[in-house]
């Protein structure tokens, strides 16, 4: 699995630079047939060759042809986007990390803007959380750092499209492994309280445990704390945590119980939680080493490459404390990754009818099934009959009641110089590590705020 947003901020410089070179052509070159014929990178295999599959399919329906191709890892892609924008060999569409690498490289000249073309239709098949995704605001202007080639973008335009959307905080569990310490392998826990049980039926016994890349510490605070505190306070109390000025912060009777409940997990982790990374924790629990494992729903896919199968999966989002608010919880999901289309095509039009078949419910649904990334696209009541069911199973999860559904991608209650590390520090501090108590941690965790919210504009 790609750590989602893990991207090289250097890149808009490379691409300034080669905006003269580009400016004459590029995208399909003037070998290639105009409206005909498209190229088109990514960073992902498994995306690379469910979008083959899919260009079949719409080359039949449209006659026009997509060359899909793999351009990994990700700093291999950066480096090839960097030499393409200098060379003017930029392909006709790119997918890109949303809400991020498509602002940076909009901004520097090298993607078009797609805000008159996703309207209406369009934006209304997309899931409600991700429709705004790849579109620039004011906000994200003014947070960014002086120098940042956002700075040149204006508020309003959309350099991507979604195309895969996906949740944090989703557990998955190793069915032989429930089965073996007695526990239903099919019914996931329904609330906090009974995934604890779990997990000290599944702790010991060479069962492991839980798995989470916490080397990578916000993963902790992202991915667990913040759902579970979410379901216990309600959305109100629990933006009030990260407050400006507030009495009611991680320090306030609120916060130390949500960081107590949290905490009860110190038992459960597997050996060496802290030193895994994202992926090593993933493999860690495909190669059977925990009982458990956090991630999100782009895990599934991951899981599988190495050797897991969905039918020997139990998948679940973090359940809620019985004693909180909420008990029951949905995760809305973000948009991951985008498409763009590049400013040097001489296929803007095929350009534009290809991502938008390809966010179709059809071709959406075609490639999610082949790649078991969730898409971007509401597919409703087609979503067993276009994902199958392992898959349309984790979807489930994105909906649910609005007043328990829980917006990973709402920053709009932070400081603007919002530093995710830190809190995910000191929560690696409070469990496993057990440096700190609740209360302790949920001190520092307020000096933490204070000091970021002191530095906002």
């Amino acid at each position: 699995m790609t750590t989602v947003g893990k991207r090289v901020l250097g890149l808009a410089a490379a691409l300034v630079m080669g905006l003269a070179a580009c400016s004459s052509g590029g995208g399909g070159g003037g070998q290639e047939q105009a409206g005909q014929s498209l190229r088109m990178w990514t960073f992902k295999k498994s995306h690379a060759d469910a979008l083959n599959k899919a260009a079949a399919q719409f080359k039949a329906k449209t006659g026009i042809s997509v060359t899909v191709e793999a351009v990994t890892p990700d700093d291999v892609f950066v480096s090839k986007v960097q030499s393409a924008a200098q060379t003017n060999g930029l392909p006709d569409v790119l997918e890109v990390h949303a809400s991020g690498e498509d602002f940076e490289m909009g901004s520097s000249g090298l993607l078009q803007d797609l805000a008159a073309d996703v309207t209406g239709d369009w934006k209304q098949r997309l899931l409600p959380s991700t429709q705004e995704s790849g579109v620039l605001t004011q906000r994200k202007i003014d947070s960014v750092a002086a120098d940042s080639p956002i700075k040149n973008g204006k508020a309003g335009q959309r350099f991507s499209v979604p195309f895969t959307a996906g949740a944090f905080g989703i557990v998955y569990a190793n069915k032989d492994k429930l089965r073996a310490a007695g526990l239903d392998p099919d019914t996931p826990p329904k609330s906090w309280e009974e995934f604890l049980k779990a997990l000290e039926a599944t702790t010991g016994k060479n069962q492991g445990g839980l798995s989470l890349g916490l080397k990578i510490s916000q993963t902790g605070f992202n991915w667990i704390y913040q759902p579970l505190a979410f379901a216990y306070l309600g959305k109100e109390r629990f933006h009030a945590l990260f407050g400006k000025g507030t009495t009611q912060g991680f320090g306030s009777p609120d916060g130390v119980k949500t960081l107590e409940t949290y905490a009860k997990l110190t038992p459960y982790w597997m050996p060496g939680a802290t030193t895994l990374g994202i992926d090593e924790a993933d493999i860690a629990f495909a190669q059977g080493k925990s009982a458990f494992n956090v991630g999100g729903t782009f895990t599934l896919a991951f899981l599988v490459q190495n050797g897991m199968t969905p039918d020997k999966l139990l998948a679940f989002p973090i359940p809620p404390s019985a004693e909180g608010t909420h008990k029951q919880i949905s995760m809305a999901p973000l948009a991951l990754t985008g498409l763009s289309v590049t400013a040097t095509t001489q296929n803007r039009e095929a350009a534009i009818k290809w991502i938008d078949w390809v966010t179709s419910p059809e071709g959406a649904g075609m490639v999610a099934k082949e790649s078991l990334d969730l898409p971007a696209t509401d597919l409703g009541t087609q979503a067993e009959a276009l994902l199958g069911k392992d898959l349309a199973a984790l979807q489930k999860y994105f909906t649910g009641p609005p007043e328990s559904a829980y917006e990973a991608g709402d920053d709009s209650f932070f400081p603007s110089d919002w530093d995710q590390v830190k809190p995910g520090d000191l929560t690696v501090r409070l469990t496993p590590l057990k440096e700190y108590g609740p209360q302790q941690a949920g001190t520092e965790l307020d000096k933490v705020m204070a000091s970021m919210w002191k530095s906002t504009k």
